[in-house]
């Protein structure tokens, strides 16, 4: 089982901590920060030569969520759209001297819900996914495009229009099924999940109310996880616990990865 963290989850800047903190917690697969290689030109970004030879050493499997913070692959205006694009690029390069292999994205999103912009929004996202399909294939990382909470700004409105967008990449498009923005969602895990588990190769886990984002520890909100265990259990992906709450202990961490390996 290839089962890990979110960089964020672990609150360190350092990558190479993050996957020491990694292995204590119980996890073999880190998640990477792909905003980090945007932020001041890199500034804060560790040579990715030397993370993935650390990675190696420590036998963890690497893979990265790819930037999101003011990008919008959905844009309408040119310059945005573009510059997005260009980030993503910039993070799947680094990610690949780092080792990674597969990448998770964000559809991106619409200014108004409205049915002609969402047609439209959907149009400049498959334009800008060829692109980075193209690159990605050519650095060997497979790409994840991840389930949304399907709320107004969204540019799906409903998880059955996120599938048939996917099908239309005939399997070069893969999905991220993060089960805290499913459990958002007015239909739910339960059917989300059925509908695109032909395309899931990685996920994203967390515990919420089912109201909001709250990106908690494996039993502190509402979604009944014995449900899925079997699943996760024989999933052939990747599974990372992307807890981000600033009240979860590192203690939280590893009891939900116990809980997933049925250690407890």
């Amino acid at each position: 089982m290839k089962i890990g963290f979110s960089f964020l989850s672990l609150k360190t800047l350092s990558v190479k901590r993050a996957i020491s903190i990694t292995k204590k917690l119980g996890g073999n697969t880190l998640e990477l920060f792909g905003d980090l290689v945007l932020f001041y030109r890199g500034k804060f970004c560790e040579k990715p030569e030397s993370i993935k030879e650390f990675a190696v050493k420590n036998d963890i499997f690497l893979t990265m969520h790819l930037p999101y913070i003011d990008i919008n692959l959905a844009s309408f205006n040119d310059e945005i759209w573009e510059k997005s694009i260009e980030s993503i690029l910039k993070a799947i390069e680094y990610g690949e001297k780092a080792g990674i292999k597969r990448a998770v994205l964000h559809p991106g999103g619409v200014p108004l819900s409205h049915l002609v912009l969402i047609f439209l929004a959907q149009r400049r996202l498959r334009k800008a996914l060829e692109f980075i399909l193209e690159k990605a294939e050519k650095y060997d990382v497979e790409v994840c495009i991840e389930n949304p909470y399907f709320e107004e700004n969204d540019i799906f409105s409903n998880v059955d229009q996120f599938h048939k967008f996917i099908k239309g990449f005939g399997g070069k498009l893969k999905v991220c099924f993060d089960f805290g923005h499913a459990h958002i969602s007015k239909k739910g895990i339960d059917y989300s999940l059925n509908l695109l588990k032909p395309f899931i190769t990685h996920v994203h886990i967390h515990d919420n109310h089912g109201e909001k984002d709250e990106h908690l520890s494996l039993g502190k909100g509402s979604i009944d996880f014995k449900k899925y265990l079997d699943f996760l259990r024989n999933f052939d992906g990747t599974i990372i616990l992307e807890i981000n709450s600033l009240k979860d202990k590192r203690e939280d961490l590893k009891r939900s990865v116990e809980i997933i390996k049925g250690e407890v």
